[in-house]
């Protein structure tokens, strides 16, 4: 099940909006002719959703929403072929309209989910779920709402809504080793233990050891209690995910 929000200002013109239009019109950014096919199957049997466009790159991409003017972009980020943080932002910059945007993310994701979410990114769909729900992310979007999974939506709530522990931060920074002060500052930066295994040069097996010790010694549960933590005492970057105090 997908939750949906709605965004007050949608930047969309009236004559951008899908209610007065018969169809969604629909852009695709995936260079797996698998996933192009796929997805080109389940919208051809949603009624008021056409795929009007496909792009294998994200240079086609730029041609195809200002050639096709689709309304939602749906965009596969578990192609190696691009960075999805950098494709949202080269859309924000270089198309002179909104353009809803759903990402097709893998579950163990989601800490990238959030940054893609601060990108500019609408909505966020797991590769696990059923077909449906991509057709109604994508009319939600064209809608202006957002859409989330609900593992997303707990990451977002503790955000929100956690504060660190009572130890003062500064006691607690302290007690980390040098090394778990540097993988620290990786992860509150979105980094998955991958990202900062390649970063560093070391395994991913002794990244995540690292990661629980650094976790235990801060007194939070998760990776997204230690972005709050980080987030609460203004050690945050402008790279990581943008939740305001």
């Amino acid at each position: 099940m997908l939750l949906h929000k709605t965004l007050p200002h949608s930047g969309r013109t009236e004559d951008e909006n899908p209610s007065r239009h018969d169809e969604i019109k629909v852009a695709v950014l995936a260079s797996r002719a698998l996933t192009r096919v796929a997805l080109r199957t389940v919208m051809a049997e949603s009624p008021g959703v056409k795929i009007v466009a496909e792009a294998t790159t994200p240079f086609q991409l730029n041609h195809v929403v200002a050639a096709k003017r689709p309304q939602t972009l749906l965009l596969d980020d578990a192609d190696p072929a691009w960075d999805t943080a950098e494709v949202l932002r080269a859309l924000r910059e270089n198309t002179d309209r909104r353009v809803g945007v759903v990402i097709l993310a893998d579950a163990g994701a989601l800490d990238a989910a959030l940054t893609y979410l601060c990108e500019g990114a609408d909505g966020v769909v797991l590769n696990d779920d059923a077909p449906a729900e991509v057709v109604t992310a994508v009319r939600a979007v064209a809608e202006g709402h957002a859409v989330v999974p609900p593992p997303l939506a707990r990451r977002l709530v503790d955000l929100v809504g956690v504060r660190g522990p009572a130890m003062p931060a500064r006691e607690r920074l302290a007690a980390l080793t040098a090394r778990e002060q540097e993988i620290f500052e990786l992860v509150i930066k979105g980094m998955s233990n991958q990202e900062v295994a390649e970063t560093l040069v070391l395994s991913e097996r002794t990244i995540k050891f690292h990661v629980s010790n650094l976790l235990r010694k801060l007194g939070v549960r998760n990776r997204t209690q230690a972005i709050v933590y980080a987030r609460d005492r203004r050690l945050l970057q402008s790279t990581a995910p943008c939740v305001s105090p």
